[in-house]
């Protein structure tokens, strides 16, 4: 795999590219060369001054691509810890030097044989080997009796020497680094309107920015501004920009600085994983003060230096035995505390958890189980099931924030134990209705205990998901403007609750499923037919004669509702999708030749008066969340590789982008030296929008990720 070392003199080309006259490359096998081993090879030993001198020289010539602790980076292999020790640990150490010395490919051996003895120096030190009085050879043919000393594997990511250097650093000094500002509470409480710092840009997830720059008269002159090839993998990305930088975290563990106007590469940052971790989709980082906090597939939290990208800390998130849970939302930060919820599926002994770590220093602050303790509040609303068999109320998503209330608001998933619900025990005092499963939770910030909660739905046995964004938004309830927390679950049910006290104020059907038959309007209660759950041991036969609506995807999901708080309106991503539990065939609720294979589309809804303004129908289901602006625009992207934007007021395209494959993520705005661009990620797909591709027989490439950004011409 190849290094290079990129000058810092770089020139710009007329068309704005950075032109690197002189580019020095280092390569590394991935596997050490078939050399005949020597039982009677002796440890490499080496002096304290060749080390010092080695890491001048790596620092010069390896570390923007091998990293400045040698912990690599894509392409380029970790050189230290258990991925270096595997390769070369009592192996001649001839056989590195070789492969080191044939760098860089335009001059082999062109460092001479003192660097490189030196670099070999450094990377023994790095990894372990203590120095001596006995410097290493630099001749290959004088290194032929000597080994790599084989270090431990290790449990953990690799510790470097030097404390707080765990990055691949800066590729090339740039201005946007040496400008960044740190980001304060009060900035994220009300941002700037040319940055997007958090992950529906405020803590209301209202998904709405004030930039109007692009507007309805001139997107049609929307353009390919710059695109970023991304790690191929699943991928929900929301990208923040700050300071005109722009952070993404990609599939992979994958974290990179880019310049958000021109594209370049500042700096990038790859997570070594546990070996029985895998990479997993997640919805983004966090930015604060100087810091950027990433949540890990290995269930860590990280924070790096927001200019270097070099590690500050890393808290590893306590999950006891379990080796089941995962990370799928963006951490949230409020008053110096990063904020983020587990998921984890059947597996999952006593369920999912939100926990809070401080940032100054890594720790734990308080954490609040999802799945209520048996002998807790609500513990008694899980049939008497003990801790152990309790499963579920997985946080699939970032939660909001109100700073005049100081409450959290989430929304934990259902469980996927199903059964142990489905008939009630004889025993006293104890319900099915498996708190806080599928509830709207209020959460002390500071103290993470539980203030008030709501139950959407009681004992889902259809995986009827209430899991998605809490909106904070105000709306007059029967005369009076109230502050209400606004979410919908699968079902395209919208629900109003008061943001102080939890009390149930309105329901919003949108007419998309057939097993909720009634809803109470002074609590909200739902009554569902009897024939949407089966008696224990029949099959669900369906409530018609094909069945139940909306199918296990929902006729909403992970694709975000952005409002409008100019216009009260919210835009609601959906597709109509039933399913016939005998067959499995997917069908829509109202058949119309008209309609037939319109699987997708997207509903405006005016909250003031709850009446839908207008409903567009498309082919293909949505993949995106949805992003509206003050230039009345809303965008909004497809399975099917489009990505468009719409007229708020009726619904007509006015542009529309094919992209390399479908943007299952978050778009964004931003501005930029009075700029203003639009960001979408795509990749491979995630569970609902491969789902939605076979329900639609859309074909989409199986890999491939890209970041795509727009602005109008100069």
């Amino acid at each position: 795999m190849i290094n290079c070392r990129i000058n810092t003199n770089p020139n710009r080309l007329p068309n704005g590219l950075l032109h690197y006259p002189i580019a020095v490359c280092c390569l590394f096998l991935f596997a050490a060369p078939a050399i005949a081993q020597d039982q009677s090879l002796a440890p490499a030993g080496f002096t304290a001054t060749q080390a010092a001198q080695g890491e001048r020289e790596y620092n010069e010539q390896c570390a923007t691509c091998h990293g400045y602790s040698l912990e690599g980076f894509e392409l380029a292999p970790r050189l230290s810890g258990n991925f270096f020790s595997r390769r070369w640990g009592d192996k001649s150490i001839e056989a590195l030097a070789a492969n080191l010395q044939r760098m860089p490919p335009s001059a082999v051996g062109g460092l001479g044989a003192r660097v490189y003895s030196q670099i070999l120096a450094y990377m023994l030190q790095q990894n372990g080997v203590a120095p001596g009085e006995t410097p290493l050879p630099e001749a290959l043919a004088d290194l032929r009796g000597l080994m790599v000393p084989a270090q431990a594997l290790i449990d953990q990511p690799f510790t470097p020497r030097i404390p707080g250097y765990a990055t691949n650093g800066p590729l090339f000094p740039t201005s946007r680094l040496d400008e960044l500002t740190p980001v304060s509470n009060a900035m994220l409480m009300n941002p700037p309107a040319d940055d997007w710092l958090v992950w529906r840009r405020t803590h209301e997830n209202l998904g709405h920015s004030p930039l109007d720059q692009i507007d309805i008269s001139n997107v049609d002159e929307l353009r390919v501004a710059w695109t970023w090839s991304l790690p191929p993998g699943a991928n929900m990305m929301t990208p923040l920009v700050h300071d005109g930088v722009l952070f993404a975290y990609s599939f992979g563990d994958v974290v990179q600085a880019i310049d958000a106007a021109s594209g370049d590469l500042l700096w990038s940052y790859q997570r070594e994983l546990l070996s029985d971790a895998s990479p997993d989709s997640k919805k983004g980082v966090a930015i604060y003060e100087d810091k950027i906090i990433i949540p890990t597939s290995d269930v860590h939290l990280l924070a790096l230096d927001s200019r270097t990208g070099k590690l500050i800390w890393d808290h590893e998130i306590d999950t006891g035995n379990e080796t089941d849970h995962t990370i799928k939302a963006a951490p949230m930060v409020v008053n110096g505390k990063a904020i983020i919820g587990l998921t984890g599926q059947r597996a999952v002994v006593g369920g999912n958890f939100i926990v809070a770590v401080d940032l100054e220093t890594g720790t734990e602050a308080w954490r609040f189980y999802t799945i209520a303790r048996p002998d807790a509040a609500g513990g008694n609303t899980w049939n008497g099931l003990a801790l152990e068999e309790r499963t579920g109320g997985s946080v699939w998503t970032p939660g909001s924030y109100d700073p005049e209330l100081n409450l959290l608001y989430f929304g934990p998933a259902p469980t996927y134990d199903t059964d142990s619900l489905r008939v009630l025990a004889n025993l006293p005092n104890i319900s099915t209705d498996a708190l806080y499963t599928n509830s709207t939770i209020a959460l002390n910030a500071d103290s993470g205990e539980l203030v008030w909660h709501y139950q959407h739905m009681r004992n889902d046995q259809l995986d009827h998901d209430w899991a998605f964004e809490r909106q904070i938004i105000n709306l007059p309830v029967n005369g009076e403007i109230r502050k209400t927390i606004v979410t919908g679950g699968k079902e395209a049910i919208f629900e109003a609750l008061d943001a102080a006290t939890g009390d149930y104020l309105f329901s919003i059907d949108l007419d998309m499923q057939n097993v909720i038959t009634e809803i109470d309007p002074r609590t909200g209660a739902k009554t569902l037919s009897p024939a949407a759950i089966p008696e224990p041991g029949q099959v669900l036969a369906g409530l018609s004669l094909n069945g139940i609506c909306p199918d296990a995807l929902g006729a909403r999901n992970m694709q975000s509702t952005s409002y409008n708080p100019n216009s009260g309106i919210l835009y609601i991503p959906m597709q109509d999708s039933c399913v016939n539990n005998l067959t499995g065939q997917r069908w829509q609720k109202y058949p119309n030749p008209a309609e037939n294979g319109l699987w997708g589309m997207v509903k405006a809804v005016d909250l003031k008066t709850r009446e839908v303004l207008w409903t567009k129908r498309q082919f293909a289901p949505p993949a995106s969340g949805n992003l509206t602006t003050d230039g009345g625009l809303l965008f909004t992207g497809s399975i099917d590789r489009w990505f468009k934007a719409v007229d708020q007021r009726s619904g007509e395209i006015l542009w529309q982008q094919r992209l390399d494959n479908s943007p299952s993520s978050y778009p964004i705005t931003y501005r930029v030296d009075g700029k203003q661009f639009v960001a979408i990620a795509t990749n491979s797909g995630s569970f609902h929008a491969n789902g939605m591709e076979r329900t639609a027989g859309i074909t989409n490439p199986p890999t491939g990720a890209s970041l795509w950004v727009f602005a109008l011409p100069d």
